[in-house]
């Protein structure tokens, strides 16, 4: 059977190089904290700056075709700017490239900022968060791809069904994640890592769309605090009920967090016994 997936000892330099013919590539860095997929940012003489995403398994190859599909669907449709993805492959293996954006990832500040700064930027979170779960949408005609779950719950059943050992699923046979709602659209990995912040700390562009679809406003808003500082909660639980006009469910929200703790968790250890995270 031929894989249709990348393996970490791949020509990376030749086949990114392919991907973009007419640049000169003066630095390649493999990015440590690629768990779903092989990341690289190509660097070139001009002084652009390219990543690359190569799945690590058949799932995350689905994964990629998703997020090119995700961010292309509500792209103009938001205020906040996203990744222009590109859809690359090679010998029918797919992977996804785009030009990198502006600015520095949330997780590398996020412990620097003032309270001013963490009010404003919060504000932003929720903004984005609200304007996301109140798009309009057509299930049926939203994805292109239909090969993976779009609701959200089902895609992170497959996920952990991969993923996860028996132990580490344990929790998520005695939850109630799968009660809620899938009324909207959700980023569905919203976190720190996944929000460009621009020099003055306000939000660049979001990115990485892998793992959207339908589901539930508690999915994004626990992952983002979840993952956050905690100085981080309270303003966004406040901005996002300013924006939504609507106040939300606070016991729910904080059981949500605690199982995006226990999907991380779970997966992390996965992925260090397997060799892949460190």
């Amino acid at each position: 059977m031929i894989k249709k997936y990348f393996v970490p000892d791949e020509d990376f330099e030749n086949i990114i190089q392919k991907s973009i013919p007419n640049k000169e590539i003066i630095g390649l860095n493999l990015i440590s904290t690629g768990w779903t997929n092989i990341v690289y940012e190509a660097k070139t003489k001009d002084g652009d700056s390219y990543f690359f995403r190569f799945p690590r398994d058949d799932f995350w190859i689905r994964t990629i075709v998703k997020d090119c599909e995700f961010a292309k669907f509500i792209n103009g449709k938001i205020t906040y700017k996203t990744s222009d993805l590109i859809l690359e492959n090679d010998n029918n293996r797919f992977f996804s490239m785009h030009k990198k954006i502006k600015g520095t990832a949330l997780t590398e500040k996020m412990d620097k900022l003032n309270k001013e700064e963490i009010e404003t930027l919060s504000y932003e979170i929720a903004d984005f968060m609200n304007q996301l779960h109140n798009l309009s949408f057509k299930r049926d005609e939203i994805f292109s791809c239909n090969n993976i779950g779009l609701n959200l719950v089902d895609f992170l059943d497959e996920l952990i069904e991969l993923h996860l050992d028996d132990e580490n699923k344990k929790f998520w046979k005695y939850n109630d994640f799968k009660k809620k709602d899938d009324n909207c659209l959700v980023h569905g990995d919203f976190n720190p890592g996944n929000i460009i912040i621009d020099e003055n700390n306000h939000i660049s562009a979001v990115i990485d769309f892998g793992f959207g679809g339908f589901g539930n406003k508690y999915f994004d808003i626990a992952r983002i605090i979840g993952r956050l500082p905690n100085e981080y909660k309270e303003p966004i639980i406040r901005n996002y009920e300013k924006v939504s006009k609507e106040k939300l469910d606070y016991n729910l929200l904080d059981n949500e967090i605690k199982i995006w703790s226990d999907i991380d968790s779970g997966y992390i250890n996965y992925m260090r016994k397997i060799g892949i995270y460190k």
